[in-house]
């Protein structure tokens, strides 16, 4: 395992994912380039590129920069990017449609954003990135849950402490602020906590939520059938269909959620896996389960069947990052796979050669 040390302002980075075809790359002198996303800033503010120098060792010849980008609406009012996912030449970016760690829930999180790849690639020449951003108001919060009551999962239970921050308090803003999205937001809803995505082979897109998940302490994706067409209407409630559950990751005991994925096409997945939330950080969804603590870091690989809207899948194990933890993003290149870190004072990325 080799790591190299990226250093970032803010250095809250989350989700990694590919970006640039050869000629991009071989302009800027590298071999291949990763996006990551930087939850403590607005969208415009979020994007990260990180490039390997061509001929380096894995561990050596990284350099990280932050891309200058002009959002076409909502300048300033979005946060906390947790995800990024690549189709078509575009890099999507999404919010975690959660809120802080005592609640409530924030408007601000609930949003997509795309941006194409030439203009992330003008940016990096010294120009400024255009990014498209559709605020949902929790219209991707009313699409999941409703997808999750009707797909019939048992989820973990919602506790007194995350229903009264997350769910009655956000609620009660809404009615009393007479907010646009009042009623968005209901008192049987669980709070989604949005931390990987990726598109499957037919362009639909897998959403993996680091919370909930299921009363057996097993992750869950949920597909979001037509990500574009979220941003020709925003305030319209997407349509979700199938909700998928990794059936032997987490336990009661050790639950685990999504961190990041990443697609090999055809369907087949790389997925990082962890603990609920980050402990000793005041964490609400911890005060009702504690147990969300425990769970260290994994990667996981999976892959979907060509039919079907949603079930039980199985994995294999890749890696066991043991006492390593805030393990936030995975890409699989060339027999290498690699992680990005969330450390305290710097942004970590890990190669490991994989056998």
């Amino acid at each position: 395992m080799h790591e190299t040390n990226l250093h970032l302002e803010p250095n809250e980075a989350s989700d990694l994912c590919p970006v640039f075809d050869r000629d991009v790359l071989d302009a800027n002198g590298w071999d291949r380039a990763f996006v990551t996303v930087l939850d403590e800033s607005a969208a415009e503010g979020a994007i990260a590129v990180l490039g390997h120098a061509h001929g380096s060792e894995p561990g050596e010849g990284w350099t990280a920069q932050r891309v200058h980008a002009r959002p076409t609406a909502g300048k300033g009012r979005t946060e906390d990017a947790e995800a990024c996912a690549r189709r078509d030449g575009s890099i999507y970016l999404f919010g975690s449609q959660f809120g802080k760690k005592a609640g409530p829930l924030s408007a601000r999180r609930s949003w997509i954003a795309r941006v194409a790849e030439s203009s992330l690639a003008e940016a990096l020449a010294g120009g400024e990135a255009t990014l498209e951003i559709a605020r949902m108001r929790f219209g991707l919060h009313r699409a999941v849950n409703e997808a999750l009551v009707e797909a019939g999962v048992d989820l973990v239970p919602l506790g007194p402490a995350a229903q009264e921050a997350y769910i009655d308090t956000t609620v009660a803003i809404g009615e009393r602020k007479s907010k646009r999205w009042a009623g968005r937001v209901k008192p049987l809803d669980h709070p989604l906590n949005v931390e990987a995505a990726e598109f499957r082979s037919d362009g639909r897109l897998l959403l993996g939520l680091r919370y909930p998940v299921t009363a057996e302490g097993h992750p869950i994706l949920v597909e979001l059938d037509d990500v574009d067409a979220i941003f020709v209407d925003p305030d319209s409630v997407p349509a979700c269909s199938g909700v998928w559950v990794l059936d032997d990751v987490g336990t009661e005991r050790e639950p685990a959620g999504f961190r990041g994925l990443h697609t090999h096409g055809d369907d087949r997945f790389d997925a990082v896996v962890g603990d609920l939330d980050a402990p000793d950080k005041g964490a609400t969804v911890l005060e009702d389960h504690p147990q969300g603590a425990r769970t260290g870091s994994h990667h996981v690989r999976f892959a979907l069947p060509a039919t079907g809207a949603g079930g039980r899948l199985t994995s294999e194990l890749v890696h066991d990052f043991e006492d390593v933890r805030r393990v936030e993003g995975v890409v699989v290149e060339g027999g290498h796979a690699y992680y990005v870190l969330d450390e305290e004072g710097h942004v970590a990325l890990r190669t490991l050669v994989l056998e």
